[in-house]
């Protein structure tokens, strides 16, 4: 099992790269297994004699941070962190009181050594799917000719897929021609819009070339997405 890393839209714009990166686990491994796997054939200890060690453990570290101290253990440090401000010196802290915006934490900060070997023998994987939520391009053709090699500027397309509704009336929604300079150009009128195909018109003073098609939306939750077709479309000068 690896770790699998996915490319996520940034709708943010505090970035000048629009994805960031997202590492999802390849499962969750609970206390219970942990204790099992650290009792199989490594080590004389059982499970009961391990579970009594990491008890202890926990009872002594709940006992030095309620004094007050930062513990360092053989996995990391352990330490009591406070947040919050005051309008004077003499304010009281009350992390115990309802929008006080005082908090009192505990912070874990991993051993620096541990962390350097889990880092050197992690393993991932680079998944390459879309957004499940993001509009699906299939299929692009030509509502004149047919073909899904070329298009005539000013010319309809169509667009077959799924997910490919969308508000025209938005700006930032619609389908979206992308040059080998990656300017973007809107198709400026639709025909319709369904989930599942679109009808839209070639901006009539596109240059000809290879494109990239894309679809932007909105999801239910307001997030914006987008789909990529996969290869590129001709665009040709009228006839």
């Amino acid at each position: 099992m690896a770790l699998t890393i996915r490319a996520m839209k940034n709708n943010l714009g505090t970035s000048e790269n629009p994805y960031y990166a997202l590492a999802s686990w390849s499962g969750i491994v609970e206390s219970d297994d942990f204790l099992n796997r650290m009792a199989q054939a490594r080590t004389t200890l059982s499970k009961t004699d391990i579970l009594a060690v990491f008890q202890l453990a926990r009872e002594e570290l709940v006992r030095l941070l309620a004094e007050g101290n930062y513990v360092k253990t053989p996995l990391g440090a352990a330490l009591p962190v406070a947040s919050g401000s005051f309008r004077t010196r003499d304010d009281s802290f009350l992390p115990k009181k309802r929008g006080s915006g005082h908090t009192l934490r505990i912070d874990f900060r991993l051993d620096p050594g541990l962390e350097a070997a889990a880092l050197a023998k992690i393993r991932y994987v680079r998944d390459r799917k879309p957004e499940r939520r993001a509009p699906l391009l299939t299929l692009a053709s030509s509502v004149k000719t047919g073909s899904s090699g070329q298009v005539e500027a000013g010319g309809l397309i169509r667009i077959v897929g799924a997910r490919l509704k969308f508000d025209p009336a938005q700006p930032e929604q619609g389908l979206y021609f992308r040059g080998p300079t990656r300017t973007e150009t809107r198709a400026p009128v639709y025909a319709y819009v369904r989930p599942s195909s679109l009808v839209a018109l070639v901006p009539p003073d596109l240059p000809e070339g290879s494109y990239e098609l894309i679809v932007r939306s909105v999801t239910g939750g307001g997030d914006l997405v987008e789909g990529v077709a996969d290869g590129t479309i001709q665009i040709v000068a009228a006839a």
